[in-house]
């Protein structure tokens, strides 16, 4: 059986190399990425079962990669210093972790909100 996928919004390196390792041991597969762009260009590919969202990435704070989750039917938690409330209104919907946050905090909620989703039809692929 395929493992779930994870995919995290962050520009953060340490934050995203600390949260993707815990949902490995979580039993995920994780990608990571950094920019609006290249969450798209993944999402282009591959439908995660979950994903940690960032408001703030390098290259801007659009939305548009929430929007296309939201589209998928993927959920998705906000993670963030930044106040969804003021923010494009795709934020404002999702679970919100305030940065900084304990990983175990993140991890447990992506955990629950994957078990409540039919695992996704995606080939296996290498990361």
């Amino acid at each position: 059986m395929a493992k779930r996928l994870a995919l995290i919004l962050e520009d953060e390196y340490l934050i995203a190399n600390d949260v993707a390792e815990s949902l490995e041991r979580e039993g995920f597969d994780v990608i990571c990425v950094a920019t609006e762009a290249a969450a798209e260009k993944w999402l282009d590919e591959i439908t995660p079962d979950v994903a940690i969202v960032d408001i703030r990435l390098l290259d801007g704070e659009t939305g548009q990669g929430a929007t296309r989750l939201k589209a998928l039917g993927v959920p998705f938690i906000v993670h963030s210093g930044y106040e969804p409330a003021f923010q494009p209104s795709i934020f404002r919907d999702a679970p919100f972790v305030v940065k900084p946050a304990p990983v175990e905090e993140l991890v447990r909620l992506a955990v629950g909100l994957a078990k409540q989703q039919p695992r996704s039809a995606r080939a296996p692929f290498n990361i």
